[in-house]
């Protein structure tokens, strides 16, 4: 999907809000597990980049300094991420986005 494609179809009733939650920290598992909407191709992306955030985030954890330097970078994408999600907007994580997909 590219960055900044609306969601053309009616959304399913809490679409946006499991999209949403799925880029703060570990809540992209209630997108992933118990969201009715969970087949939704809006909601999947979504908590898909919620899971690479998490993983990025656990990876620059653990390398000091450079590492927590990264974080900042992570919390932005984060923060883009629920932008669009609010717009009803697809989103890609810019650099690692189109390379990792986690959910098909």
């Amino acid at each position: 999907m590219a960055d900044n494609q609306n969601y053309s179809e009616q959304l399913p009733k809490n679409a946006k809000l499991f999209s949403i939650l799925s880029y703060i920290g570990i809540l992209w598992l209630l997108g992933l597990l118990i969201a009715p909407e969970k087949t939704s191709p809006f909601v999947r992306n979504h908590v898909n980049n919620g899971i690479v955030l998490s993983i990025c985030l656990v990876i620059c954890g653990i390398i000091p300094f450079v590492g927590w330097c990264c974080e900042v970078v992570v919390f932005v994408f984060a923060i883009m991420g629920i932008i669009a999600a609010a717009k009803n907007n697809y989103y890609t994580i810019p650099l690692i986005g189109e390379k990792i997909k986690i959910l098909k």
